[in-house]
């Protein structure tokens, strides 16, 4: 594709989730102004555009490890763990079908909503992820299947977690009903920073994995002292 599309899924590069995100930004605004089916709402007309542009793209197909019952179950993800241990040992998460988890403000996430997530969770965490493909489970109903680094672990303690944050230019805040990290710098907030999503690795260091990030923007309601 002229946009470097099959270049990046390739090399299974992390740029591939930039490139599917802009792809379905865009896609979902020319589905929106031609109406139709897709285009009744902002949901529908995401979710094809991404399902387009992964049928363009070469991505658009069935997962092998899908094929298989999941080793693992979160609120967002099924999840495959790595067969061999490795220094390249991937851990395979597949959204469930038309479901993208949730994002700090409480809102259930659209497509782009998700992609953008992983985007910040790669620039902000250095997570790591890559964007695999998207799998059609039926018509209409895509899930975002991707990978990322195995990481051996175990859950971080509350106190640990509250520094990683700290020292990373964040601040607590309280969000609605929710209390989360918020960094004036560049605006990221994030949730869910618990245990589960936090890991203490074996040689003492914290992996951040699975935290909703987003861009607060002023337009949100206020975040407020913790």
């Amino acid at each position: 594709m002229p946009d470097g599309s099959e270049d990046l899924l390739r090399t299974n590069a992390s740029g591939t989730l930039e490139v599917a995100l802009a792809h379905t930004r865009a896609g979902a605004e020319a589905i929106r102004r031609g109406g139709g089916l897709f285009g009744a709402t902002q949901f529908a007309a995401e979710c094809e555009a991404l399902r387009q542009w992964a049928e363009q793209a070469g991505c658009l197909r069935p997962f092998v490890e899908a094929s298989r019952p999941a080793d693992a179950f979160g609120y967002e993800h099924e999840v495959w763990f790595p067969q061999e241990n490795g220094p390249n040992a991937q851990v395979i998460k597949a959204t469930y079908g038309n479901c993208f988890g949730h994002l700090p403000d409480g809102c259930d996430a659209t497509p782009v909503g998700y992609l953008e997530r992983l985007v910040l969770c790669n620039e902000v965490l250095g997570d790591q992820i890559t964007l695999l493909g998207i799998e059609e489970c039926r018509p209409g109903v895509i899930r975002v299947v991707t990978a990322q680094p195995a990481i051996q672990g175990h859950p971080a303690e509350m106190e640990d977690i509250a520094s990683f944050f700290l020292r990373a230019g964040f601040e607590r805040r309280r969000w609605g009903r929710n209390v989360v990290w918020f960094r004036p710098t560049d605006s990221i907030v994030a949730s869910d920073t618990h245990g589960g999503n936090v890991l203490r690795t074996d040689d003492g260091s914290l992996v951040a994995i699975d935290v909703p990030l987003m861009v607060w923007k002023p337009e949100m309601s206020p975040l407020l002292p913790a």
